[in-house]
């Protein structure tokens, strides 16, 4: 038998496949076990903020340097603008400071992109990849955690890592705590290119809307619109009817604005849910990460971020508690769930009180919604202290990609 530390990790999403990437490269042998047929990031774009270009880098140098070549790294100077209905600047918000103020830059980039980089990423450090087959349960199996798939087959491995989103399967049996909760709005989401645009970023604030735009590079624009709702009925509308339904609620937004819109593609719909912060998220060998530990509203645009997070400091604490004879993970599970629930609660619920400032749903509330961004700018003032995240320093005599070893010899 080989001595070396096996993992699956269920999900080929952010969280996973960079989980994967870091725990090849410390050495373990790694599968990822998605369900659907290819991977392909869904939902146009994101921004990573200095934490997640932090993680990304400490989850592997190669993939932050792959970071910076897909996605429109935000320049010192550069400002977002938030802007009314009509086009009137609001107020500018520095966001080109970032990269003195944290060492990093903001990284508007195509999801698309990024899950490219980190297929590229955990594929060349050793990652396995199985596609078309869900993980669905798990089970003790004395020593090593049993894990059935959905095609049939089951995998025994050290450790599994829920990366199975916002339903994850392996949380409900882990945890049992029902669906996640909706927030009353809904997000509806694409990129356009070629629109006449600046290539700038900008958000436009609507009574019960907002539109959050950036640069991703190659003249293309992705955007974000949360649109105050009832659960389920933006989604009922498919792609096509909900971008069109979204032009026809903007018609007097500035005309260039709604444009954009009318032009793009890649539409996604989703309605926005989150959970409550909970304390646990191990159960023996098997750990929480990603979305399936602390979704997140999108306010802060965090949920990508922490997710990489998540992944480097598992890696960490793997690293740095050198696993004991019989190769209990007992220390470095129950590290990486310490520190991991008590930052991502904090994130979760500022992202909670955001989300609802955002929205602006009814005249007072978007007036304070207003009055609080021309003071303080938008969400970037909020969140200095979350983007100030740096990961932990590499473990002494633990140099890179050194395997993580059982010390024992099984017979």
């Amino acid at each position: 038998m080989s001595d070396q530390l096996t993992a699956v990790i269920a999900g080929g999403g952010i969280g996973g496949l960079a989980t994967a990437t870091a725990l090849a490269r410390a050495g373990l042998a790694v599968t990822v076990v998605e369900r659907t047929e290819r991977l392909a990031g869904a939902g146009a774009g994101l921004v990573l903020y200095p934490n997640g270009v932090a993680a990304a880098e400490a989850v592997s140098p190669g993939l932050g340097d792959r970071l910076r070549e897909s996605g429109h790294i935000v320049g010192p100077g550069e400002v977002r603008l938030l802007l009314d209905p009509s086009g009137r600047v609001l107020s500018r918000e520095p966001i080109g400071d970032d990269n003195e103020r944290f060492g990093r830059p903001q990284i508007p980039i195509l999801r698309s992109h990024l899950q490219t980089a980190l297929v590229q990423e955990a594929t060349a450090a050793g990652a396995r990849l199985i596609l078309g087959t869900g993980v669905q349960a798990y089970r003790d199996a004395v020593g090593r955690v049993s894990v059935r798939l959905s095609d049939g087959g089951t995998l025994e491995v050290d450790l599994l890592v829920a990366a199975d989103g916002i339903n994850s399967a392996l949380r409900r049996q882990m945890l049992g705590d029902g669906p996640p909760l909706y927030r009353g709005y809904t997000s509806v989401r694409g990129r356009s290119s070629g629109s006449g645009l600046p290539q700038q970023g900008f958000v436009v604030n609507g009574r019960g809307v907002q539109l959050f735009v950036a640069p991703v590079g190659d003249d293309t624009l992705y955007w974000t619109a949360k649109i105050t709702a009832a659960q389920g009925v933006w989604p009922a509308k498919g792609p096509a009817g909900a971008r069109r339904a979204l032009v026809e609620s903007l018609t007097a937004w500035h005309e260039p604005v709604v444009r954009m819109i009318a032009g793009s593609d890649d539409i996604v719909v989703s309605d926005i849910h989150d959970r409550d912060p909970v304390r646990r998220w191990v159960d023996g060998r098997v750990v929480l990460l990603g979305d399936a530990a602390h979704p997140m509203v999108p306010a802060l645009g965090q949920g990508a971020n922490t997710a990489l997070e998540d992944a480097a400091v598992l890696a960490h604490e793997l690293l740095k508690h050198r696993v004991a004879a019989g190769g209990a993970l007992t220390a470095p599970l129950a590290a990486y769930e310490r520190q991991r629930t008590e930052r991502t609660a904090h994130v979760v619920l500022r992202s909670r009180r955001q989300g609802s400032l955002d929205q602006g749903a009814g005249r007072l509330r978007s007036l304070a919604r207003d009055v609080s961004m021309r003071l303080r700018g938008r969400k970037d003032a909020a969140i200095l202290d979350i983007a100030a995240w740096t990961p932990p320093e590499p473990p002494r005599g633990t140099p890179d990609a050194e395997p993580l070893r059982r010390h024992h010899h099984e017979r």
